[in-house]
């Protein structure tokens, strides 16, 4: 298959519309992008995001309740379905290519008319999603949650993406549309598609369906409150701070998550951190899971992952453990990352990582939802970092510039910590002897040391 083209559009409301023609497959997919999420709402309305994002299926104009709104996106033959996430927002729509103008028509009823249908039970229905990520006793145990919050304790990027249940309970229809008419705009909108069908009747369409003044829209324009100088505020601190989050909970196995701030957008910088993240965590025979899962048996899934955002971003390590184990995996973790930070990684290793890491980025050429995906991305941050810029940067990256990144994320002045198991407030003694293992990497990096 060819590498795939984008083009893009601009509707006369201001709308960016990224297309990309896929005259080899069968099928479409439409998704509009909100440059909004859970780090735009305060305390008052924490979890509004989410639950605007659920109420978006209740109904339409042209199709009043959830049933009959489903059935007509269902008839294109594919699904819809949706997503909240920290920063961003998005609703897609799948189906047979043939039905792609359609499609459109349909989809902005779905997404300019809703007429938040059933409220109540829809309250009732992200209730019960929410009771999962809380044990008997009423306590978080959903690590992501928790390990954002304990490291963003004093900023919106540590809100819960699904919300608290007592602000949950009190999201009015007014608290809905309210969100709706200040971040559903155009200029904090984009929308993508992929289809076979001809790319000037598809731009038409969506310019009949999509390119009109949104009669939501009244004007307001709140602005985000930004993170540019969360890092240097950490750094400037005397000392630095594990912030640990000891949960308990009555089960059989320890959840623990490991989480440190970096930089965000789209940058050499964060090619660096995905690659030293690959470098722990791609694939079994990398370092996290050959070293603790298949020499050691120590847990089940150990994975490393990063989020990176428009000016921040996370780098964290996660692990299930049974309890008897728990001190042999945080022993046996701290010397991984006492290894990551003190000895540049062999070019045997480097060499595989750059093979694979690079082959992903081929890959992204030929999928054109991912295309589309790193597009929006790039168009929200409001930066560029192209396919082909990233492929050079992954190969001309050094051991040098890998050991100086891990020295840089693990010197970081503040990291998280959660641990979440039975009596895991009493292994603050033991989680502490795993965070010693940082103290001094700042001096280090500065040092500029080298193995």
């Amino acid at each position: 298959m060819k590498s795939l083209t984008l083009n893009k559009y601009t509707l006369s409301n201001g709308v960016p519309v990224f297309y990309c023609h896929t005259p080899e497959t069968v099928c479409f997919e439409l998704s509009i992008h909100i440059n909004t999420g859970a780090r735009d709402e305060t305390e008052k309305n924490n979890g509004v995001s989410h639950f605007l994002e659920h109420m978006m299926f209740r109904g339409s104009k042209s199709y009043p309740n959830s049933i009959q709104l489903s059935k007509a996106m269902e008839s294109f033959g594919g699904e819809t379905n949706a997503m909240t996430g920290i920063e961003n927002t998005t609703y897609w729509l799948k189906g047979d290519a043939e039905k792609t103008l359609e499609a459109i028509d349909c989809f902005a009823d779905f997404f300019l008319r809703p007429n938040y249908a059933d409220l109540e039970i829809e309250r009732s229905v992200i209730l019960q999603e929410m009771a999962s990520d809380f044990n008997e006793a009423g306590d978080s145990i959903d690590t992501e949650s928790l390990a954002m919050a304990t490291l963003f304790s004093n900023h919106p990027l540590g809100n819960p993406i699904i919300g608290k249940e007592e602000i949950v309970k009190q999201i009015s229809q007014s608290d809905l549309s309210e969100k709706r008419r200040d971040y559903y705009t155009p200029n904090r909108c984009a929308i993508t598609i992929h289809t076979s069908i001809d790319e000037k009747d598809v731009i038409a369409q969506l310019e009949k369906s999509f390119g009109n003044e949104w009669a939501h829209i009244q004007g307001s324009a709140p602005n985000r409150i930004l993170a540019d100088n969360y890092i240097p505020q950490l750094n400037s601190l005397r000392k630095p701070q594990h912030a640990l989050c000891l949960q308990n909970n009555p089960d059989n196995q320890f959840a623990v998550k490991l989480i440190f701030p970096t930089v965000g957008g789209l940058s050499n910088e964060v090619v660096y951190i995905t690659f030293l993240q690959r470098i722990l965590d791609d694939g079994i025979c990398t370092r996290l899971p050959a070293n603790i899962r298949e020499k050691h048996g120590l847990v089940y899934d150990i994975s490393c992952d990063t989020q990176f955002f428009n000016e921040i971003g996370t780098f964290s390590i996660d692990a299930t453990v049974s309890e008897d184990l728990l001190p042999n995996l945080l022993e046996k973790l701290a010397q991984e990352l006492r290894n990551v930070i003190s000895e540049k990684p062999l070019q045997e290793e480097l060499d595989h990582i750059r093979f694979r890491y690079i082959f992903d980025l081929k890959q992204i050429k030929e999928t054109p939802s991912r295309l589309l995906n790193r597009e929006v991305s790039a168009y929200f941050m409001d930066q560029k970092l192209t396919l082909d810029d990233e492929i050079n940067i992954v190969k001309s990256i050094t051991t040098d510039q890998i050991l100086k990144t891990a020295q840089k994320i693990f010197g970081s002045a503040r990291r998280g910590f959660v641990l979440i198991g039975p009596k895991a407030r009493k292994k603050r003694e033991l989680v502490e002897k795993l965070l010693s293992i940082f103290d001094g990497i700042g001096d280090l990096n500065e040092k500029g040391s080298t193995n």
